[in-house]
Order: structure tokens, then sequence, then C-alpha cells
């Protein structure tokens, strides 16, 4: 078989690179002579015909065939956006901020995040997303809209320093000025084909009734604040399902890694409630706090789930990634959608324990489509009417919640 083969050539090759010697040169570049043989006949195989080869520009455009990707660079050359469509050529939007300046937005909104803990910052966080709006999200929307119709969806691709900011949640706050919230329905993607592998095969998201669904609580992980509202929170996503999905739970000593593994193999919507552990240094440590310990990203990935919908993350700081490279986009949201989850509700910084069982109530009810089934292609908008209904929560925890994937 060809796949034998191949392995079998990148082990001798591994071998002789590993082998010095005076016909080593020589060793190497007949090896490699023939594993170009083998991958030549492999790219006449159906649907192989790119294997090796990075992806064609056209083939990424299908990332954008629900509405545009739109990439956000910083770099010291200056900052820029590039809108990726699906039918014609991208359209590249030049920023007024420099790399500088959205640096000082971060460090300005992680003060605000540690502040509003203690006390109201709505007018400080307004300030700034209207500062978001004015230098990054206007110009872009300004682009886009005759291309564009609003309330559709877009999906924010940001890369470096712009993975740390709302861009969702950006707005003018003037009378008579409508925010992004209200002009679109955004979503976010790591990467363009990430959001592709996110729709793979189109499966029946709401065809069927026979959904498996397992929430998964920890109010009590072994070095960590307890958490009072996990119980309620998961009693009220199960009375939200009921007649939906076959739904089941498990909470304390149950909710131990070889159990939560086996859990997410057998169901195909999943809510954590839990603490979420970020590891900016090491971030395939980041985790979620079971019972037994961490459940990091690295055991996450290794699951590889093959019907996987959706996941809501219903713990602090699934979407912050390497301190250094905030760009790598390695975190538990993106971790979940590697693993085969192709929605995700992550959180960008911390959350509310005492907001939780609210925010849930209202998503689940959201999720339901006109027919009366859950689908998981709805979690952006389910996550957008939520959030402009709950007013009465703190600011903070209304724009920490954002969805990735489908």
């Amino acid at each position: 078989m060809l796949a034998d083969e191949f392995a079998r050539q990148t082990l001798l090759i591994r071998a002789a690179l590993d082998s010095p010697g005076p016909n080593q040169h020589d060793r190497v570049y007949r090896l490699n002579v023939e594993l170009q043989s083998v991958v030549t006949r492999i790219r006449t195989l159906p649907g192989l015909s790119r294997f090796l080869l990075p992806p064609l520009f056209s083939d990424l455009q299908q990332a954008a065939r629900e509405g545009p990707v739109i990439i956000v660079n910083a770099s010291k050359h200056g900052c820029d956006a590039l809108a990726v469509l699906v039918d014609r050529d991208p359209v590249h939007i030049p920023l007024s901020i420099t790399k500088q300046g959205v640096q000082e937005l971060s460090s300005r909104l992680g003060t605000l995040i540690v502040r509003a803990k203690s006390m109201d910052m709505t007018r400080d966080f307004g300030i700034l997303l209207r500062e978001l709006w004015d230098e990054i999200v206007f110009p872009i929307v300004n682009a886009i809209h005759t291309i564009h119709p609003f309330r559709s969806r877009i999906w924010w691709c940001p890369t470096a320093e712009f993975s740390l900011l709302p861009l969702h949640a950006a707005g003018p706050f003037r009378k008579g000025q409508q925010s992004l919230a209200n002009l679109y329905i955004s979503s976010y993607t790591p990467t363009l084909t990430a959001l592709i592998r996110a729709r793979r095969h189109d499966l029946p998201h709401s065809a069927s009734k026979g959904k498996h669904f397992i929430g998964i609580g920890q109010a009590t992980a072994k070095g960590e604040n307890q958490l009072v509202s996990v119980g309620a929170e998961l009693a009220t996503i199960e009375q939200r399902v009921d007649g939906l999905a076959t739904f089941t739970h498990i909470e304390g000593q149950e909710s131990c890694i070889a159990r939560v593994t086996e859990e997410l193999r057998a169901n195909e919507w999943v809510h954590f409630a839990c603490h979420g552990i970020p590891n900016r240094k090491q971030p395939f440590e980041s985790a979620f706090a079971l019972h037994d310990g961490h459940f990091t990203i690295e055991r996450i990935v290794r699951c590889d789930l093959q019907n996987a919908q959706f996941a809501y993350l219903s713990a602090c700081h699934t979407t912050v990634g390497d301190e250094e490279s905030p760009d790598e986009v390695m975190h538990l949201a993106s971790a979940m959608q590697f693993a085969g989850f192709r929605s995700v509700i992550g959180t960008m910084w911390t959350v509310d324990d005492g907001e939780t069982n609210k925010i849930t109530s209202a998503f689940y009810g959201n999720m339901v489509d006109d027919s009366g089934r859950l689908d998981y292609t709805r979690a952006a908008l389910a996550l957008n009417r939520t959030m402009k209904k709950l007013v009465d929560i703190p600011f903070d925890q209304r724009i920490l919640y954002i969805p990735l994937g489908a």
C-alpha cells in the first residue's frame, strides 16, 4: 500500500539523517527521490491531489462561504485587515492604528477587567469599545457593508495583539448610532482551515433528534475556589433541552479525566461548568480543573472526536493563549475545535460564577431553531440575542463570551 511505502521511506530518511558518514548525502538524496516517487503516486488518488502541498487560495476562500472572514493584523510596519470573500478577490482595508496603539488598548482592557471585579466599569468599557470601533471596526464595516448585507454573519480571524481584543463588542456608543452587534452576527476562527474543517461533510446538525448531550461540572476542584452555581447551571440546561436531546450530567468525583474523555467520545454536545486554568507560558498545559487533576490541552487534542458538534465552555479564560505569541491561537476553545467540535462558545477573561446560570438559561433558549430542534450553527446568533436581552448583568460579563467555528 502507498501509505506503508510512504511511512517506510520517511523512516529510512530519518534513520539516514541520524547516521553521519561519508555517503550520507548520497543516501539521503536517493531516499528523497524515492519518497517523491511515492508522493507523486499518492497525488493520483481521488481527493489527494494536494497531498503535502499548501492549500490553494481558492480552497481557502471556502471558509467565507457563509460570510466574510476578516483577518486583522498588527506589525511594526502598520495594521490592516483583509476581508476574505468566497466569490471575489479579498478586500484590503488599511487601519490607522499602530501596533503600539493595539498593545495599549490591550493593556487598558486588562486593567479594566481586573477593576470590574470590584466596581462598575461600564463607562470605561464604553470608552475603550468606542476606540475599537473608530480605529479598527468601523473602517472594516464601512468597506464590506456594500458587498455583504447587514444582519448577516461575519467571522473575525485576529492575529498578534488583536487576538486579545473584543472586536465583536465594538461600537460608537453614541446616540442614534448602532454597535457592531446590531449590524452583524460576529464569530471567530483561529484560522481559515479551522473554519473549513468545522463545516466538513455538513453533518445533518438539525435533522436528528437523537443528540446526546453531556454536562460536565466540577465545583470543588482541588486548590480552586468553590463554584456555587455549577449544580444550578446544569439543572437549567437539563430543563432547557428536555425533549430535544438525551441529557446527562456528571459532577464531583465523577468528573475525572478518564470519565470526561469517555463522555466526550460518546456525546455530540458538551457543556463544561468548572474552572478554566490558563497557562500562558506553556499553553499545552492550559486545562479544565477536574476532580483528579487538570484536563489539559494536550489531552484534549488527543481525543480525536468523530461526531462532536457543540461545546460551551463556562469556565474562565478559555480563549487565552501564549503570552509571547498570542496569534498562535493555542487555547482551550481552539483545542476543542481541533479535537472535533464544530462550534464552541469560549470566554476571553474571568467568568462571574453568580451570572452564569442566567446567561446559560437564555442562551440555550435561543439555540432552538424554527423547527424546534437544537442547532449548533445557531451558536453565534443565540449568543448575540442573549447578550442583547441580558442588560441587567455586569457589562464585562456581557462581552466576554465569544462563538468560534461554524
